[in-house]
Protein backbone atom coordinates (compact mmCIF):
# COMPACT_ATOMS: atom_id res chain seq x y z
CA UNK A 1 0.00 0.00 0.00
CA UNK A 2 1.23 3.51 -1.39
CA UNK A 3 1.27 6.37 1.42
CA UNK A 4 -0.73 9.13 0.38
CA UNK A 5 0.85 12.34 0.00
CA UNK A 6 0.04 15.37 2.28
CA UNK A 7 -0.39 18.39 -0.19
CA UNK A 8 -1.76 20.85 2.07
CA UNK A 9 1.46 20.53 4.38
CA UNK A 10 3.52 23.87 4.31
CA UNK A 11 7.43 23.91 3.99
CA UNK A 12 9.52 24.50 6.92
CA UNK A 13 10.60 28.52 6.09
CA UNK A 14 15.18 28.94 6.10
CA UNK A 15 14.74 31.16 8.78
CA UNK A 16 13.45 28.59 11.01
CA UNK A 17 15.62 26.25 9.95
CA UNK A 18 19.21 27.86 10.85
CA UNK A 19 18.01 29.19 14.20
CA UNK A 20 17.56 25.24 15.86
CA UNK A 21 19.86 25.86 17.95
CA UNK A 22 20.25 29.16 19.41
CA UNK A 23 17.72 27.90 22.41
CA UNK A 24 20.46 25.92 23.86
CA UNK A 25 23.41 28.92 22.90
CA UNK A 26 21.19 31.53 25.13
CA UNK A 27 20.30 28.86 27.85
CA UNK A 28 24.19 28.28 27.91
CA UNK A 29 24.84 32.01 28.24
CA UNK A 30 22.26 32.54 31.08
CA UNK A 31 23.38 29.40 33.14
CA UNK A 32 25.83 31.36 34.73
CA UNK A 33 23.91 34.48 35.67
CA UNK A 34 21.41 32.58 37.29
CA UNK A 35 23.25 30.25 39.08
CA UNK A 36 25.25 33.36 40.45
CA UNK A 37 21.59 34.69 41.57
CA UNK A 38 20.66 31.99 43.19
CA UNK A 39 24.12 31.60 45.07
CA UNK A 40 23.86 35.30 46.50
CA UNK A 41 19.79 34.79 47.36
CA UNK A 42 21.16 31.71 49.74
CA UNK A 43 24.08 33.37 50.83
CA UNK A 44 22.49 36.74 51.48
CA UNK A 45 19.49 34.95 53.54
CA UNK A 46 21.98 33.39 55.54
CA UNK A 47 23.50 36.43 56.54
CA UNK A 48 20.35 38.01 57.35
CA UNK A 49 19.33 34.70 59.75
CA UNK A 50 22.86 35.12 61.53
CA UNK A 51 21.78 38.90 61.83
CA UNK A 52 18.87 38.30 63.41
CA UNK A 53 20.26 35.77 65.39
CA UNK A 54 23.17 37.77 67.15
CA UNK A 55 20.85 40.64 67.42
CA UNK A 56 18.08 38.69 69.80
CA UNK A 57 20.80 36.87 71.25
CA UNK A 58 22.32 39.92 72.50
CA UNK A 59 18.67 40.75 73.65
CA UNK A 60 17.92 37.31 75.29
CA UNK A 61 21.18 38.20 76.99
CA UNK A 62 20.58 41.25 78.73
CA UNK A 63 16.70 40.39 79.56
CA UNK A 64 18.29 37.33 81.39
CA UNK A 65 20.92 39.78 83.11
CA UNK A 66 18.62 42.53 84.39
CA UNK A 67 15.71 39.80 85.05
CA UNK A 68 17.81 36.97 86.42
CA UNK A 69 17.62 38.32 90.01
CA UNK A 70 14.33 39.49 90.09
CA UNK A 71 12.46 35.72 89.70
CA UNK A 72 11.29 33.48 91.96
CA UNK A 73 13.42 31.26 93.06
CA UNK A 74 16.24 33.35 92.01
CA UNK A 75 17.55 35.95 94.46
CA UNK A 76 21.00 36.79 93.26
CA UNK A 77 21.43 37.76 89.80
CA UNK A 78 22.95 35.50 87.33
CA UNK A 79 27.10 35.53 87.05
CA UNK A 80 28.69 36.78 84.07
CA UNK A 81 29.34 33.46 82.86
CA UNK A 82 25.94 32.16 82.93
CA UNK A 83 25.35 35.40 80.47
CA UNK A 84 27.86 33.97 78.38
CA UNK A 85 26.61 30.21 78.10
CA UNK A 86 22.81 31.66 77.29
CA UNK A 87 23.99 33.47 74.39
CA UNK A 88 26.56 31.21 73.19
CA UNK A 89 23.68 28.46 73.72
CA UNK A 90 21.54 31.03 71.51
CA UNK A 91 24.06 31.45 68.69
CA UNK A 92 24.56 27.40 68.60
CA UNK A 93 22.70 27.14 65.31
CA UNK A 94 24.84 29.54 63.14
CA UNK A 95 27.92 28.04 61.67
CA UNK A 96 31.24 29.21 62.51
CA UNK A 97 29.56 30.10 66.39
CA UNK A 98 31.93 28.97 68.37
CA UNK A 99 34.43 31.62 67.56
CA UNK A 100 31.56 34.33 68.56
CA UNK A 101 32.46 36.90 71.35
CA UNK A 102 30.48 37.77 73.88
CA UNK A 103 31.51 41.01 76.52
CA UNK A 104 29.16 41.60 79.32
CA UNK A 105 29.06 44.63 81.43
CA UNK A 106 27.14 46.50 84.33
CA UNK A 107 27.08 50.05 85.51
CA UNK A 108 28.12 48.99 89.02
CA UNK A 109 31.58 47.92 87.86
CA UNK A 110 33.79 49.52 85.38
CA UNK A 111 35.23 46.08 84.06
CA UNK A 112 33.67 44.66 80.31
CA UNK A 113 34.12 40.39 80.85
CA UNK A 114 34.36 38.54 77.10
CA UNK A 115 34.45 35.13 76.67
CA UNK A 116 37.67 35.24 74.27
CA UNK A 117 39.97 38.08 73.40
CA UNK A 118 39.56 41.68 74.79
CA UNK A 119 36.60 43.77 74.71
CA UNK A 120 35.85 45.55 71.44
CA UNK A 121 36.63 49.35 71.70
CA UNK A 122 33.23 50.21 70.36
CA UNK A 123 32.38 47.76 73.42
CA UNK A 124 32.81 50.33 76.30
CA UNK A 125 31.13 49.03 79.96
CA UNK A 126 27.33 50.23 80.35
CA UNK A 127 26.78 53.64 82.01
CA UNK A 128 24.01 54.59 84.05
CA UNK A 129 21.22 55.49 82.68
CA UNK A 130 19.50 58.81 83.90
CA UNK A 131 15.93 59.93 83.45
CA UNK A 132 15.34 63.37 85.39
CA UNK A 133 16.42 62.90 88.99
CA UNK A 134 16.34 59.08 88.91
CA UNK A 135 19.83 56.85 87.66
CA UNK A 136 19.10 53.51 87.00
CA UNK A 137 22.36 50.84 86.60
CA UNK A 138 22.22 48.95 83.55
CA UNK A 139 23.60 45.93 81.82
CA UNK A 140 25.02 45.66 78.13
CA UNK A 141 25.34 42.61 76.48
CA UNK A 142 28.08 42.67 73.03
CA UNK A 143 27.90 40.03 70.85
CA UNK A 144 30.57 40.17 68.04
CA UNK A 145 30.28 37.22 65.37
CA UNK A 146 31.78 36.81 61.68
CA UNK A 147 29.59 35.39 59.32
CA UNK A 148 30.69 32.92 56.34
CA UNK A 149 28.39 32.93 53.42
CA UNK A 150 27.38 29.37 53.08
CA UNK A 151 28.17 28.86 49.24
CA UNK A 152 31.75 30.68 48.72
CA UNK A 153 32.79 31.50 45.67
CA UNK A 154 35.94 33.13 43.96
CA UNK A 155 37.04 36.92 44.94
CA UNK A 156 39.25 39.66 43.34
CA UNK A 157 40.28 41.33 46.74
CA UNK A 158 43.05 43.99 44.69
CA UNK A 159 39.90 44.76 42.40
CA UNK A 160 37.20 44.84 45.49
CA UNK A 161 34.79 42.78 43.69
CA UNK A 162 33.22 39.85 45.17
CA UNK A 163 31.00 37.17 43.27
CA UNK A 164 28.98 36.84 46.25
CA UNK A 165 29.13 38.04 49.57
CA UNK A 166 32.74 38.35 52.14
CA UNK A 167 32.91 36.94 55.14
CA UNK A 168 31.03 39.60 57.70
CA UNK A 169 31.39 40.83 61.01
CA UNK A 170 28.54 41.05 62.41
CA UNK A 171 28.22 43.09 65.88
CA UNK A 172 25.02 43.95 68.09
CA UNK A 173 24.75 45.04 71.56
CA UNK A 174 22.15 44.98 74.02
CA UNK A 175 21.65 47.57 76.80
CA UNK A 176 18.75 47.22 79.65
CA UNK A 177 17.88 48.77 83.07
CA UNK A 178 18.56 46.55 85.75
CA UNK A 179 15.45 45.70 88.23
CA UNK A 180 16.31 45.94 91.48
Amino acid sequence: MKPIPNRHRKPIPKRHRSSSGQALIEFALILPLLFLLIVNVINFGGMLHAWICVSNAARTGAQYYITGGATVGAPVPPTVPLVQTLVLADLHPLPNSATAQVCVSTSTSATVSCNTGLPPADAPPAADSAEGTVTYPVAAVDVKYTYLPFIPLWDFPALRIHTTLPPTAIHRQAIMRILE
